[in-house]
This record gives C-alpha cells, sequence and structure tokens, in this order.
C-alpha cells in the first residue's frame, strides 16, 4: 500500500470528523432558530452555505471538498457546510438544483451555475462532463436537504413528463460513457436529445435497495424521476446514463413509471471488462480501491469509507471476494445477471460496444430510432468517432486477466448461474 493512498485515508479520516462537528454545529443552530423564530415554521428544505475550502498546512494542500475516491457514489458527507436558511420547496425547484444523494431519512441536493455561455442542458451533457456526479460534488455552490417523506408528497403534485425518457444501462467498464458521447454527437444543441452521464439520483437509488419495501422504493423512484425531468424541453428526448448498479431497480421504475424505457449494453468478453474495471478503479490512487477495501473490511465496516460493496450487496455477498480481481467481477456480473434477471423490462436486440465503435453507421440504428432521431444525424455520430480516435482507443485498454484469474472467474460465474437469486 503506498504513502499517497495512506495520507488520503487520513485526510479522509479528518475531513469526515470536521463534517460531523459541523453539522452538529450546524443543527444545534438550526434548532435555535426555529424555536426563536416562528415566521418559518412552514418551510419545507434547508439551504447550507458550501465551505470554501480547508488548508492542511504541513502539505500546503487546498481542498474545496473531498471524497475519498472519485468513483465512488455521492455522499452529503463530501461538504463542509453550515446552515444557511429554511424555504419553501419551489426555491429547490428552479433550474440548477440536482438530487445529489438520498438516505433513508432525507433526500440531498446542490446547485450548480451553468458554465460560462452555456445552458444548463449544455452544461450537463454527456459532452461536456462525462459523469455528473463528479461536476456536481466539484461545483456545487448551495447544498440543500428535505424529508424523504415531504418530498414525495410535494413531488406527487408535479406533472408527469410528457416527453421520452430513456434510461441507459451498461456493465462496469464497458465502454458505456464512450457509448452516451457518441449518441449525443447526433445532436450538438441538446434541443432533440440530451445525455446525461451517471446523474447520482439513479445511484442513489440503486443503494436503497435493500432498505425499502417494494412500494416505498416505487413511490420513491416515481417521485425522483418526476423532480429529476420536470425542465425536460419540449419535443426533447432524454436519456440517462446510468451506473452499473441501477440494473436492479429497473423493475421499481417501469411499475412506477412505465412509459421510461430501458436498455443495456456491455461487452462481447466479459473478462476485459473485469480488467478494465480494475484499471479505473485503480488509477487515482496508484492502488487498487477494491484491494484497499477489502483490506480494511476485516477490521471495519467500509460502507462510510466507500459505497462499492453496497453498489451490489447481492453479488457481492454471494461471491465473497478475497482479490481484487474477484472483487470487479462481483461489481461486473451483479449488473449482467440483474440486467438477465429482469430482461422483460429492457428494450431488446440492442448492439455490444465492439459494434457501436467498429460500425458505427449499421449498428447505432437501434439507438437512433428508440432515441426518436433521424438516421440522417449518423454521418454525425461517424465525424465524431474519428475526431475521438484516442477517447476511444481507451475504451480497449485492458491488461488480460491471467489464466488462475480467468479460471476462478468462470468458477463464480457458474455458481452464481445456478443460485435462485439470479434465476
Amino acid at each position: 500500500m503506498n504513502e499517497k493512498l495512506l495520507l488520503r485515508f487520513l485526510t479522509y479520516i479528518i475531513f469526515r470528523f470536521l463534517h460531523l462537528l459541523l453539522l452538529l454545529e450546524s443543527d444545534i443552530y438550526a434548532l435555535l432558530l426555529r424555536l426563536f423564530d416562528k415566521k418559518n415554521e412552514n418551510d419545507e428544505v434547508e439551504i447550507f452555505n458550501i465551505f470554501a475550502r480547508i488548508i492542511l498546512f504541513s502539505q500546503k494542500i487546498k481542498i474545496f471538498r473531498h471524497r475519498f475516491d472519485s468513483t465512488d457514489a455521492t455522499k452529503e458527507s463530501d461538504f463542509l457546510s453550515f446552515h444557511e436558511k429554511t424555504t419553501l420547496f419551489e426555491e429547490i425547484c428552479e433550474e440548477g438544483w440536482h438530487i445529489y444523494s438520498i438516505t433513508d431519512r432525507y433526500v440531498y441536493f446542490v446547485k450548480i451555475q451553468p458554465i460560462t455561455e452555456d445552458n444548463f442542458d449544455k452544461t450537463i451533457s454527456i459532452e461536456k462532463c462525462s459523469k455528473l456526479s463528479n461536476f456536481l460534488y466539484q461545483n456545487a455552490e448551495k447544498l440543500a436537504r428535505c424529508q424523504l417523506e415531504t418530498f414525495q408528497r410535494i413531488t406527487r403534485t408535479l406533472s408527469p413528463s410528457r416527453e421520452k425518457i430513456v434510461i441507459f444501462h451498461s456493465a462496469p467498464g464497458c465502454g458505456g460513457t464512450t457509448v452516451g458521447k457518441l449518441l449525443q454527437s447526433c445532436d450538438g444543441s441538446k434541443i432533440s436529445l440530451l445525455v446525461v452521464g451517471e446523474p447520482p439520483f439513479l445511484t442513489s437509488l440503486s443503494l436503497l435497495y435493500n432498505k425499502f419495501s417494494i412500494e416505498d422504493l416505487r413511490n420513491i423512484s416515481k417521485s425522483v424521476i418526476r423532480y429529476s425531468t420536470m425542465h425536460q424541453k419540449s419535443q426533447q428526448t432524454l436519456v440517462f446514463k446510468s451506473r452499473s448498479s441501477s440494473t436492479k431497480i429497473v423493475p421499481f421504475i417501469h411499475s412506477s413509471l412505465p412509459s421510461v424505457q430501458h436498455f443495456f449494453i456491455t461487452r462481447k468478453n466479459s473478462n476485459d471488462t473485469i480488467s478494465r474495471l480494475l484499471l479505473k478503479t485503480s488509477t487515482e490512487l496508484n492502488y487498487s480501491i477494491f484491494r484497499f477495501l477489502l483490506k480494511f473490511g476485516h477490521f471495519l465496516d467500509i460502507s462510510w469509507i466507500s459505497s462499492w460493496k453496497d453498489l451490489e450487496a447481492e453479488t457481492f455477498l454471494r461471491v465473497g471476494p478475497k482479490t481484487d480481481v474477484e472483487f470487479s467481477m462481483s461489481q461486473v456480473f451483479g449488473s449482467i445477471l440483474n440486467y438477465r434477471r429482469n430482461r422483460q423490462y429492457f428494450v431488446p436486440d440492442m448492439p455490444y460496444v465492439e459494434d457501436l465503435i467498429s460500425d458505427t453507421a449499421i449498428h447505432i440504428r437501434p439507438l437512433l430510432d428508440l432515441c426518436e432521431i433521424s438516421d440522417l444525424a449518423i454521418p454525425e455520430c461517424i465525424e465524431w468517432k474519428r475526431n475521438q480516435e484516442e477517447q476511444i482507443q481507451q475504451v480497449w485498454d485492458t491488461v488480460d486477466l491471467n489464466p488462475d484469474d480467468v479460471a476462478r472467474v468462470g468458477q463464480l460465474v457458474d455458481m452464481l448461474e445456478q443460485d435462485v437469486f439470479f434465476s
């Protein structure tokens, strides 16, 4: 384990301690305000100021906000914040507010401003930010929270979107983001098609999978998607490219919002996807985050450090990973097996990532039809592909698994496929 990783871990512990301390002080301050000021007793939302930065004097590092691992799910604890005011729900219905995380008690929101000379659609499109979760973390100006019950009660009154909504699922590390950018290249204006990469609300819903009843999950999913699509433009197709863990919540979304369509894309060779995911999650810290979590998981609960284990909790439990390869395999096959189990809710006959990239003109047609985009946009997709050769090449960057790992993955897959949970 390298020094950079240990320093990052210690910094994160300090940051979380400061977060809890400030949150306690903020809650006490807000309580006192409510006791002595009855004017705002009907307010439904609490707004927080996000602190600008902390400075670690010994290392001279400025940290505006802190996450242990950028590949992790977003959490309300990513920021140091303090109570500013309470307000009505209407304020966070303004364009620029986005759901950041959802717990069993609260829905958290952050506010952003559009990039200079852009509108909000261009700012949040997958073309500009591959992962909306990371963009919100880096650019949030305000934090807000609303009790989950209050959020559901209010969003019932929101009008459902009458336009096309599609959720795009893929196995982790298989090139789904590149496919999303290829699709977005069909409409540079974002007027007819807007593709949003990994919005936090879908990831948060997947993390609630084992915490709520079926009925509650259906109702929460309906409320969250209504809120997240209320600024969709007329005659615009809105595509959400989700994280892989969202595959298991498709039945709940379908039962509450059957007009929302889903499709799933992956690579032909799952071992390549496992290898690619290992590379992606090891780059930031020069060490496998999966290996780190397995080491510390023997001594303490790792859910406060990272959500990776909880993203595919069922597969993780059944695999019982002992190595980073097995950890990666549990993530990849969690999404694939949940797709197979819920196949009836997905649009059939979607192409593989390799086919989309190698023969775009033919294989992108089903996606364009689904998104109600004309085939006349195909030349724009091909032109984008030519201009992004270096980025696309990174999709294929993998390190072959050694024969023992390949055999072990095959053995685990056989056991999972025999499990009644995934049948």
